[in-house]
């Protein structure tokens, strides 16, 4: 029966990245919705296991594909420190 789990889990396959990738995608959405931006951290880090993932499985329309989601996740992060927190306006004196 254990041996059926780990057959079906397949964590040798692949090294274990494919589960890896889905656990840092699953926590960049849950990040990324409660307005965190170490969600896109996540996400970025979701794109790399995925990168090596199919490298391994042989599948260059998924490099580029998740390459291009990294380098998003990148930019959004920059773009997200780059901007100014909201001014608060001064209390007026009366």
């Amino acid at each position: 029966m254990l041996n059926q789990i780990l057959n079906f889990l397949a964590l040798d396959t692949y090294y274990g990245l494919d589960w890896a990738a889905a656990v840092f995608m699953f926590l960049s959405m849950h990040r990324l919705g409660h307005h965190h931006k170490d969600g896109f951290v996540f996400a970025a880090l979701a794109s790399i296991c995925w990168i090596a993932f199919n490298l391994i499985a042989e599948s260059p329309a998924g490099v580029l594909a998740n390459g291009v989601v990294a380098a998003m996740a990148f930019r959004s992060l920059h773009k997200w420190n780059a901007t100014k927190p909201t001014e608060k306006p001064e209390p007026k004196d009366v």
